[in-house]
């Protein structure tokens, strides 16, 4: 069973009144939608504040190849992605902003390679990119 706590909040006229204009307009009191925006938020934000880096290390570290890891990571909000230089970057999902480097938590391309036994996907062998390579021009 949910129990509730009162809560209180010191907030300026302007966003007290532009509360006011919201649950006008939605049909209910001003604390039922200021409840209802929270809930949204904060069920679909990532934990950000600290534990943001932690979050992402366990998930990379309990996922067992590529495509749990990118799932995981999506269910908290984040997204894999390979970056021009060659390496890895956590992206926020889906506004697709990267925010830090996998070498940032301690974990390189290569290792994530041999942690999952494949290459990143999307990223082609050297073999395969040669047969996919256009012929030369005579």
């Amino acid at each position: 069973m949910t129990q509730y706590r009162s809560v209180s909040l010191d907030l300026p006229d302007d966003v007290v009144a532009a509360l006011g204009s919201a649950a006008d307009a939605a049909g209910c009191q001003p604390s039922d939608y200021l409840y209802a925006v929270l809930r949204v938020i904060l069920s679909n934000a990532p934990a950000r504040a600290g534990g943001e880096e932690e979050v992402i290390r366990r998930e990379i570290h309990q996922s067992s190849d590529w495509l749990e890891l990118q799932r995981r990571l999506r269910a908290r909000g984040y997204v894999l992605r390979r970056v021009p230089d060659g390496g890895l970057a956590i992206h926020t999902w889906p506004r697709d902003r990267a925010i830090l480097r996998v070498e940032d938590l301690g974990y390189s391309s290569a290792g994530l390679v041999l942690k999952f036994g494949a290459a990143f996907p999307g990223d082609l062998s050297g073999a395969r990119r040669a047969r996919l390579a256009p012929p030369p021009a005579a």
